[in-house]
């Protein structure tokens, strides 16, 4: 996991796409199978280590209270870990989500046809450096925006959140 987080996605997507095939009995993948599979075990390992810790953000008061009282396992993870932890994971998420779209940019250095590799075609059709790119950036700028924003979202509807917000709103009425 550590690997995973803490090498560049392009020098991951280089060593799967060019440099796996060529060990022998190893698997040769298309383009578009490496960049899911190197941008899936990326994310994967971000988003493991952000659950670990959104579970150990929960005081361990709670889990001693939880034992105290008999609950079962199960029950505790439910009912009591991850409501709270929930309120430190899905921010976490919506920012890992948000790098995801940013590292698409760099599928198209082993030719999937993405964003990137589409406007580099018509840059080369029409010459206009600068025009194909400023489009380029809005384009990653509004799938950025609108991935934040529906975490924003899902984020609201947590209870965890709706109880901050009302706090909130209790210390503004004074």
């Amino acid at each position: 996991m550590e690997f995973l987080r803490g090498t560049s996605v392009l020098v991951q997507l280089f060593w799967v796409y060019y440099a796996l095939p060529s060990i022998p009995g190893a698997p040769s993948l298309t383009p578009t199978v490496a960049a899911v599979l190197v941008l899936g075990l990326n994310g994967g390992a971000y988003g493991a280590e952000i659950v670990r810790n959104g579970i150990l953000s929960v005081p361990a008061g709670q889990l001693d209270a939880c034992q105290a009282l008999g609950l079962r396992p199960g029950v505790r993870l439910l009912r009591v870990v991850l409501p709270q932890a929930l309120g430190q994971i899905v921010p976490a998420f919506g920012s890992i989500a948000v790098d995801m779209v940013k590292w698409t940019s760099v599928v198209s250095f082993v030719s999937v046809q993405d964003v990137f590799y589409v406007g580099n075609a018509i840059r080369v059709d029409t010459n206009e450096t600068v025009i194909v790119y400023i489009g380029l950036a809005g384009c990653y700028v509004i799938l950025c925006v609108v991935t934040a924003l529906l975490f924003r979202a899902v984020e609201y509807t947590l209870p965890v959140s709706r109880a901050r917000r009302h706090v909130r709103v209790l210390r503004g009425a004074r």
